[in-house]
């Protein structure tokens, strides 16, 4: 087996670690608190209403805190029970559900552009080439002075759920060659306590794109 097919036969492993996921997961993760979560970063967020990309949606819990924000969101989540989950948890209209995953985003329209582009708690089940190529695809789709906010997670995943390591400089020195500049940095422990317990930490990063960047 290549290392190609080596990779994509541990994603796949991921995603049905999470489709294996139940009904209790599910309540705890969608029950946790966006304002707690996004505390690093929620100052940075566009005021006005915008189009926000939310990647590894999940439950569709930080799409739902958007809107309610005012936004409208476009929510990315490849694992069918996690979509159908989060359809009926959080019904709104302004939430555009698309099956699809990073780093190709191949049935997202490369013509969309986005105020925001979230992705949070999603790089580190990417291998580090492709954490650097979801920074490249994603970079073009922000619009001029559009925010990145990207969560990285730092520790092992749990079992089924395999956590590649983050090289932070790495990727926002990719991202900088894209056009996106770092506005702020913030290290911080989990907010969960079996994470805690574990050793987990994060990464929390705001790049945003240079307003004279041409679009990819």
């Amino acid at each position: 087996m290549d290392v190609a097919s080596a990779t994509e036969t541990e994603m796949e492993m991921v995603l049905a670690g999470y489709a294996g996921l139940g009904a209790e997961w599910i309540a705890r993760s969608d029950g946790l608190s966006c304002d707690e979560i996004y505390a690093p970063v929620a100052d940075l967020l566009p005021l006005a209403p915008s189009r926000v990309l939310d990647l590894g949606a999940a439950t569709g819990r930080d799409a739902a805190w958007l809107v309610s924000l005012g936004h409208c969101v476009t929510a990315v989540e490849p694992v069918r029970s996690l979509r159908e989950a989060g359809l009926r948890l959080h019904p709104q209209g302004e939430i555009d559900w698309v099956d699809d995953r990073l780093p190709g985003l191949e049935r997202i329209d490369v013509a969309e552009s986005y105020g925001c582009v979230l992705a949070n708690g999603v790089l580190h089940h990417l291998e580090p080439a492709a954490q650097q190529s979801a920074i490249r695809r994603l970079a073009p789709m922000l619009d001029p002075g559009g925010l990145m906010i990207a969560s990285l997670r730092h520790g092992a995943g749990p079992e089924g759920r395999k956590a590649w390591p983050i090289d932070v400089e790495a990727l926002v020195g990719i991202a900088r060659t894209c056009g996106l500049d770092l506005i702020r940095r913030v290290d911080k422990g989990s907010i969960q306590p079996e994470n805690q317990t574990a050793g987990i930490t994060w990464t929390w990063l705001a790049l945003r794109r240079s307003e004279g960047t041409a679009g990819g």
